[in-house]
């Protein structure tokens, strides 16, 4: 139990602010009564399993000091299930049962069983909870051996726990009024003795000595039979629990698909934990320490819905006994989690609201708050470190290795590998840049994306060095473009969707690229279509959750990049989705399909820029009468509420199209058109009112 050196090393001081947080968590869990359920709640990509192993980390080291100072004050060693204390644990576990003194209750050191359960290896299988059952099994045999467990299932059945006020810990079993070892050595006594008086007699010599021998060798034989058979069962049970573990036995059970099996295999999984706590209650009296099994459950945010709520609900089964020596650590991302048990058929009526749900089964919640600059740049040291071998091997500058055609290689590749720059250099100063002062703010807190953004920075500029010159490789814009691209995919996708529309409209148009477009900063481009952006963000919601803080995004956009600079970088942009861009396109609409429709319907866009008298002007006699085929009276009349009622563009777009009905007061067909021109759609029906019934009168079929 003792943490090894390596485990310690980080552990002497706190480092980072996770540091902090883990070691409260632990400290709070090692002084925590079980059962108990953490909610180790972080977004998806907060390192979750690398905080899990620093909280393991820490309770090991509070148990191994609890456990120095046990041994100070009592004297005495803690037990382990190996060698002699091997022997002694099956000899008590067969002849003693253990007592639950005040002395055991008042121990502070503890040993804890870390299990940990990725929900996603078991996530095709038909009961995904049942997976998590077997994980237990399987994780306490190898923690405590399978040998001790064995023999305890084969004996259980005569093993009680004790809780009573007594000095001693382990009380004999009885067997007619005697302790159990001594009627099993009476019976093997007894039947060596008749065993002896039969070889050493031979046969009875008369009636009467024969009776009594005859009755002799009856009583031996029948003892020694019993003896036997007991043996022989209890051994058979040993030796099936060794070669078919508890693990088997559920997987077996979980393969039925009869309505009765399924109910008799909840009724064994209860036996079976009840019988994994008696189990670890005897080995806290054996080891003089008390023993906590962590059930770790990771990845379950990767699971269907049906299977969430099934896992949770097994959580639930595990510890419904008040005795269950286990904390359960649900390491999720809690808005999808609670998505699936809204979601779920299995909770319909049940669970409307999921958050009330996780808080009936959750003790205590624990929520990862984000990482500081220190952490971060921690972390950012770490990951390139750690790709040392890959971004800072060396440039293969000199001849060759044999066998290698150099007539197969690209003209462009050779002079650039003779002529270019060095990518090792450039990757170490875009890597580096990461470090500025300016850039902190910037870095994400998702490990995920400190790694993409490192890979992406190696690939990129190794795309580049074979196909621009040096001078024009910017390590520092390379970083912030890349990192533009990993946190921000949406609004920069939106920003590259403009600016290839607007070239596309002025090539249609004959013209070439004006100059002063090139040089237009990109945040220009995006402010000028952020009202376009806005009134269709209810169709980009998905997409538009996985851009970061807009704030952020403002402060490294503006003054950076240019139009020029976007074209450029483009080509070697391999980090950012595509078919995102794709989605833009067609919500937007290319210039081509614009200009097609302007003659029928206005665009979102133009319509945006109108001002009242611009709107007043579309509403003119020309285009209402020609087009739609308005009278000319009831133009007027609708471009005199408009001006009365300030109806620009802007407010054609974001006002409830209910309200605008009522304010200029059209007719049904009038209203038809207009609706179409506008807005683009036909008006939505309205809801018929409900009628009363006529009594007397049968409505038709």
């Amino acid at each position: 139990m003792k943490p090894s050196p390596e485990t310690m090393a980080p552990l002497r001081s706190f480092e980072t602010k996770d540091d902090i947080y883990c070691y409260s968590l632990a400290k709070a869990l090692y002084y925590a009564v079980s059962p108990l359920t953490v909610g180790f709640y972080a977004p998806w990509g907060r390192r979750e399993d690398f905080l899990l192993n620093k909280v393991e980390s820490y309770l090991c080291l509070e148990g191994w000091k609890k456990d120095q100072l046990e041994e100070e004050r009592t004297g005495r060693k803690i037990r382990k299930c190996s060698g002699k204390d091997l022997i002694k644990l099956i000899f008590l576990m067969t002849f003693y049962n253990p007592v639950i003194t005040e002395t055991h209750k008042q121990r502070t050191n503890i040993r804890y069983c870390f299990i940990r359960f990725s929900a996603w290896e078991f996530a095709g299988s038909d009961q995904l909870w049942a997976g998590l059952v077997t994980t237990l099994c399987d994780g306490i045999e190898n923690c405590f051996g399978l040998a001790p467990i064995s023999i305890y299932r084969a004996v259980s059945r005569k093993t009680k726990i004790i809780d009573a006020p007594l000095k001693q810990e382990w009380v004999s079993k009885k067997f007619l009024c005697l302790p159990l070892w001594i009627s099993i050595l009476l019976a093997i006594f007894i039947a060596v003795a008749v065993g002896a008086s039969i070889f050493i007699f031979g046969f009875p010599l008369g009636d009467l000595s024969g009776n009594i021998l005859a009755t002799a060798q009856g009583v031996g034989t029948s003892v020694v039979g019993i003896s036997l058979m007991i043996a022989l069962k209890v051994g058979i049970t040993v030796i099936k629990n060794v070669i078919v573990t508890q693990k088997g036995t559920v997987q077996r059970k979980m393969n039925r698909t009869d309505m009765s099996s399924q109910l008799g295999f909840m009724s064994d999984v209860k036996k079976e934990v009840k019988t994994i706590t008696s189990f670890l209650q005897l080995m806290e009296v054996f080891q003089r320490q008390k023993i906590r099994i962590v059930l770790e459950i990771t990845n379950l945010d990767k699971c269907m819905p049906d299977k969430v709520v099934g896992v949770l609900n097994a959580m639930n089964i595990l510890l419904s006994d008040s005795n269950a020596p286990f904390i359960s650590i649900l390491s999720v991302d809690p808005k999808i989690i609670v998505e699936c048990v809204e979601s779920s058929d299995l909770l319909k009526g049940m669970a409307n609201n999921g958050y009330e749900f996780l808080n009936r089964i959750i003790t205590l919640p624990f929520c990862i708050p984000k990482m500081n600059c220190e952490t971060k740049l921690s972390l950012l040291r770490s990951i390139i470190e750690g790709t040392d071998e890959v971004i800072r091997d060396k440039e293969q500058e000199q001849t060759p290795p044999t066998g290698v055609n150099t007539i197969d290689m690209p003209t462009e590749v050779k002079c650039s590998d003779d002529k270019g720059p060095n990518a090792k250099k450039l990757i170490d100063e875009a890597l580096g840049y990461f470090f500025h002062e300016r850039m902190r703010d910037y870095i994400t807190d998702n490990a995920v994306h400190i790694k993409r953004m490192v890979n992406t920075i190696t690939i990129t500029i190794r795309l580049m060095i074979r196909e621009v010159p040096r001078s024009q490789i910017q390590p520092r814009k390379v970083t912030e473009w890349v990192l533009l691209a990993t946190q921000w995919p949406c609004r920069l996708s939106w920003i590259l969707q403009c600016i290839e529309d607007e070239q596309q409209n002025i090539s249609l148009e004959g013209q070439q690229t004006d100059s002063s477009y090139s040089g237009t900063f990109l945040w220009d481009v995006f402010e000028k279509a952020l009202e376009e952006l806005n009134a269709i963000k209810t169709s980009l919601k998905q997409l538009l959750e996985l851009d970061g803080d807009p704030e952020i995004f403002h402060h490294l956009l503006r003054e950076n990049f240019t139009v020029e600079d976007a074209n450029f970088f483009l080509p070697f942009t391999v980090n950012l989705d595509t078919s995102i861009k794709r989605q833009m396109e067609l919500l937007r609409g290319s210039n081509k399909m614009w200009e097609s429709k302007k003659s029928n319907r206005l665009t979102v866009k133009s319509l945006l820029n109108m001002s009242v008298n611009e709107v007043c002007e579309e509403v003119s006699v020309k285009s209402f009468i020609n087009k739609l085929g308005f009278q000319e009276e009831n133009v007027q009349m609708y471009k005199q509420k408009i001006k009365d009622n300030n109806l620009n563009g802007r407010a054609l777009v974001y006002s409830d199209i209910n309200e605008i009905k009522n304010v200029m007061g059209m007719a049904l067909g009038d209203w038809t058109l207009f609706s179409v021109y506008f807005f683009g759609a036909l008006p939505s029906a309205p809801i018929a009112p409900a009628t009363a019934p006529v009594i007397g009168k049968q409505e038709a079929p």
